[in-house]
């Protein structure tokens, strides 16, 4: 049986992890989104006794959307961390998220980390 093809969409980083935005799809041609975190960094930082009984991975279920991937992000503030890759298929509502949550400053800091690579898409 093949197995599910991961790719990523966005993925955010501040210090001690990330989150990222993947796309999933399956073989019969379907579509989800999955929103997973990373704060294994932190783990690190701390004794044995602190980490004990701490998730640092975490990864919902499939999210019918990317809005919906959007609105799991809504928990954090992913806007405002370092970007670090933005699929060019998805530019425009990531800046336009960005937009609506931390308006044209953080837009402007997006655009300048992507190293203005897809700046022409976004109007």
């Amino acid at each position: 049986m093949k197995k599910n093809r991961q790719e990523l969409i966005l993925k955010v980083g501040a210090a001690g992890g990330s989150i990222s935005v993947w796309s999933v799809s399956v073989k019969d041609g379907t579509r989800s989104f999955m929103v997973k975190t990373d704060e294994s960094t932190l783990k690190e930082l701390m004794t044995k006794e602190d980490a004990a009984g701490i998730t640092f991975k975490s990864k919902t279920g499939p999210l019918i959307s990317f809005a919906d991937a959007l609105a799991v992000l809504g928990r954090y503030p992913w806007h405002s961390l370092y970007p670090m890759f933005v699929h060019q298929d998805f530019i425009d509502p990531v800046l336009t998220a960005v937009m609506n949550l931390g308006g044209e400053k953080e837009v402007n800091r997006w655009r300048r980390r992507l190293n203005n690579e897809f700046c022409g898409h976004f109007t």
